[in-house]
């Protein structure tokens, strides 16, 4: 993209696109933008405080949970830090009925993770994956994380899009008292006994961000000012007209922009450093007058190596038997990745009733990553004196920077009306600088060895350059006026939230042409082959070009209003009665755009309006003290996520499979039913509930034909769907059992949690796709999750432990096409284990184990291996101080 281009994306995205947005309604031809959903109100519940013992912090979960007016989840500080969880994607996989997808997403009762949100303090923030609607639960840090609220029953203050449920990350608060943590780390993988793979220029960037040697040089992003396309012919008529002195002027500006390239990247091994991880924050309050100010501040840095092994098949179909197209069972690498935190929190508590909070949080996430992979393409797949080593590195920097200012507000001469509201400023970028691949040739020789040679090819080398920007607004707020109706406390609630969202994407793509090279020459590595002087050659016919054939980059808005209503009613302590509704007015525009900036199609295919009513009703029956009856009911809308609709090319960084978005895609309207019962004892608590959820036009990713030896996947609506099942959850100390021989057991508890579930979509056919089963299980869905935990707590709360056991059933990964059958992920067993010593109050030592059973994750179709991807087992130690 020139830099003309993206002048024009500047301008576009950030004035014209959202003033398209706005007034979709009066021009449907135009840009549409999707009303901002509204934050959700953010839940004043009494906590209990207890210390010590682990047992204690999940009762006092399960207590905020029972005063929750609607089906929540909730996971404590207290809990997270004891189970080891080292970020919030881990710890929630504890929760009742929820999976954790590639180690960053959450599967609600095993639904897709578009089915699930997720919400900072109560705000709609963007993502930093481009290619996800969600965020990326790795993110978040768990020394930033207050609590984790998993609402799985919706409510109306909540975003109208909502599907298996919602995940509210509520960040660390103004403390009580002056408070001070510091801890570090280290770790260590079975999978780094091999030496890592690295590059010149990468794989040790100790600061997470790039130097400058990755990114696109000012004079190549000049030369695609000025010539637009960079080909020889282009930049000739460009330079007046095609002739043999342009020509030849053209060739030489070609080459000599070859030398914009890194190409010192030449893979290496060297010895793999320990893992690190730090942190410190602090807190303290202070009296002015008669108020009190608090200040929370903190930051976190995590350095880790993993080394990477793998396996990746593709196949077609011959009658019942599938026939090799990619085999590449011998793949291995190195991902090197520093994740870095910040947080700064303010308070100002004027007085009982007035309190002003600001939020300022800072991720950012940088993974480099290099990948060797032997083995054969549908080139030479049926040879055996030829196969291929494909060679990849793909650096990504991921941040999110959101400022909040919120406040509550209790205002007795008004009826004792109370009031909440939050603005939230936040921007999500990625930048992917330079990422290669190149593939090299080996050939069997007369005597036996292997030569090996980069490909002699008009694309032998391809260079990307991506970039993507996502900048939102979301405000609220929310009231709340309580009264009384003889035996019953009512409560009247309302309110407003907006949301608007801007994004700009581009992608620069280049080849690099070696057909003049000969053998002998294209036989030396990689920085010899394109070195200077070798570039500079005339007689190599060295030339570059960038990818235009296909539109890679977008802009996009998004605006989104919304109001709701509701009403609260407690009647004597009998029953409890929540319903309400929301109206949501949503637009949205993407458009894709081509090589010089201008919008690629019909641009009446691009706009998304719709406006809709979405009610929700809640029912508890409080039968005993210790016994809750729940019921629930709600209607909401999942709708697809931008890169989704927009009909441009990009690669999955978590499959590795290319994708194209689909301008045709509608939202996925949800109705949901839930009952409960749920029992709460003083050291145990038990619930059992089933649920029913039925799905019109569900969004599913499905292979389009023709993909040729390499997955191309798209988004498509299938008709309708449902998702049926029962979950149960229980918490035990083991304390049932009298007499001396048993008091040891006093020490341990249980708890554990079930869901099995079922589910059912039908689709039809559509052009460009031969889907094999037109009535199948959801993709993505899960028929059963399991959690088992096991905790121990000495008298004398100096050791602690915990074994923690997930496991979820085989899922689609995708359906099948061409009379292949669906492809399954298969069950994950996850065994874990933490234990920490507290030899004084203020000192802890915490060691960790992580997947002790040493599980593979494996996706299958018809008995065959698609992709393997070796876990490895991971140990941590750590100390903290604090006081």
């Amino acid at each position: 993209m020139s830099s003309k281009q993206h002048f024009k994306i500047s301008q576009v995205g950030r004035g014209v696109l959202l003033a398209l947005a706005a007034t979709a309604s009066m021009m449907p031809a135009l840009a549409q933008e999707a009303p901002a959903k509204p934050a959700a109100k953010e839940q004043e519940v009494e906590r209990i405080e207890v210390s010590g013992r682990l047992m204690s912090s999940a009762a006092s979960a399960a207590a905020e949970r029972r005063e929750q007016p609607y089906v929540a989840e909730l996971l404590g500080m207290e809990q997270i830090s004891r189970a080891g969880d080292s970020n919030a994607a881990t710890a929630l996989r504890r929760v009742t009925g929820l999976t954790l997808v590639k180690d960053k997403f959450i599967y609600v009762r095993g639904l897709g993770e578009r089915y699930s949100s997720t919400l900072l303090n109560g705000a709609m923030v963007p993502s930093p994956d481009p290619t996800r609607n969600v965020i990326p639960l790795d993110m978040f840090p768990a020394g930033i994380i207050e609590s984790l609220v998993v609402q799985k029953a919706y409510s109306p203050e909540l975003p109208a899009a909502f599907g298996g449920g919602s995940v509210n990350i509520r960040t660390s608060s103004i403390p009580l008292q002056r408070t001070f943590n510091l801890s570090v780390g280290t770790g260590f993988s079975s999978l780094n006994t091999d030496d890592a793979y690295t590059y010149n220029g990468g794989g040790d960037d100790w600061k997470g961000s790039d130097d400058g040697t990755r990114s696109m040089s000012p004079e190549l992003r000049a030369a695609l000012d000025q010539y637009g396309t960079i080909s020889q012919i282009n930049i000739a008529e460009a330079l007046g007209g095609i002739n043999q002195g342009n020509l030849a002027q053209a060739a030489t500006i070609v080459r000599e922009l070859g030398l914009n390239f890194n190409r010192d990247i030449d893979v290496q091994r060297e010895n793999i450093k320990p893992d690190f991880d730090g942190s410190v924050s602090f807190g303290d309050k202070f009296d002015v007058g008669s108020s009190v100010f608090g200040v929370m501040a903190g930051v976190s840095y995590d350095r880790s190596t993993q080394n990477i092994e793998e396996q990746e098949r593709y196949f077609s179909v011959s009658g019942d038997d599938l026939v090799p197209l990619n085999i590449y069972d011998d793949i291995k690498g190195t991902e090197h990745q520093v994740k870095l935190s910040g947080m700064l929190n303010f308070g100002l508590e004027l007085n009982e009733n007035h309190r002003f909070e600001t939020a300022s949080i800072y991720l950012r996430d940088t993974k480099d990553e290099i990948k060797v992979k032997n083995g054969d393409s549908i080139e030479t797949v049926n040879e055996t004196d030829r196969f291929n080593t494909d060679t990849s590195i793909r650096y990504e920097e991921r941040s999110m920077f959101s400022n909040q200012l919120r406040g509550r507000h209790n205002l007795p001469w008004l009826y004792d009306i109370s009031v909440d509201w939050q603005y939230t400023d936040a921007k999500a970028e990625r930048d992917a600088p330079g990422e290669i691949e190149y593939r090299y040739v080996n050939e069997l020789q007369p005597d036996g060895s292997f030569s090996s040679f980069l490909r002699r090819n008009q694309n032998a080398v391809n260079y990307s350059f991506g970039k993507m920007e996502d900048d939102t607004e979301n405000g609220s707020w929310n009231a709340k006026l309580p009264f009384t109706l003889g035996k019953a406390e009512m409560a009247l609630n309302g309110g407003y939230s907006y949301f608007e969202r801007q994004r700009e994407s581009e992608t620069n793509l280049f080849n690099f042409n070696t057909v003049g090279y000969s053998l002998d020459q294209l036989s030396q590595k990689f920085s010899d082959i394109f070195s200077d002087e070798s570039i500079l050659n005339t007689a190599n016919g060295f030339q570059i070009s960038n990818v235009t054939t296909q539109a890679d980059d977008y802009i996009a808005a998004q605006m989104i209003d919304a109001a709701y209503v509701g009403m609260e009613m407690n009647y004597d302590y009998l029953y409890r009665l929540n319903f309400g509704v929301r109206y949501e007015d949503f637009r949205q525009i993407s458009v894709p755009l081509n090589a010089d900036g201008e919008v690629s199609g019909n641009i009446e295919e691009f706009p998304l309006q719709e406006d809709g009513f979405y009610p929700s009703m809640s029912f508890t029956w409080f039968v005993s003290e210790e016994l809750q009856a729940r019921f629930g009911y709600s209607s909401t809308v999942v709708r697809p996520d931008l890169r989704e609709v927009t009909p441009v090319l990009f690669i999955d960084p978590l499959t590795d499979f290319k994708v194209t978005g689909f301008s045709g895609l509608q939202s996925t309207d949800v109705t949901s039913y839930d009952a409960r019962l749920e029992w709460y004892y003083d050291e145990s608590n038990y619930s059992v509930g089933v649920f029913y959820k039925d799905l019109d036009k569900p969004i599913e990713s499905i292979e389009l034909s023709g993909s040729d030896g390499n997955l191309l996947m798209s988004f498509r609506n299938g008709d309708k769907g449902e998702v049926y099942g029962v979950e149960a959850e229980f918490l035990q100390q083991l304390n049932m059992f009298e007499g001396e021989s048993y008091k040891w057991m006093d020490n341990f508890f249980v708890a554990g949690n079930f869901t099995y579930s079922e589910s059912e979509i039908t689709i039809q056919q559509f052009a460009g796709t031969n889907l094999t089963n037109l009535k199948r299980p959801l993709s993505g869905h899960s028929k059963h999750v399991v959690n088992f935990q096991l905790g121990f707590d000495s008298d004398n709360d100096e050791h602690n432990a915990t074994l923690t056991y997930n496991v979820f059933g085989k899922r689609i990964a995708f359906a099948g096409v061409n009379d292949k059958d669906d492809a399954y992920e298969q069950p994950f067993n996850s065994l874990d284990f933490v234990y920490s010593y507290t030899p004084f109050e203020s000192t802890s030592v915490k060691l960790s184990m992580k997947n002790l059973l040493d599980e593979d994750v494996e996706i299958m179709q018809q008995g065959e291996l698609l992709q393997r991807r070796v876990e490895g087992q991971s140990y941590g130690l750590s100390f903290s101080y604090k006081y």
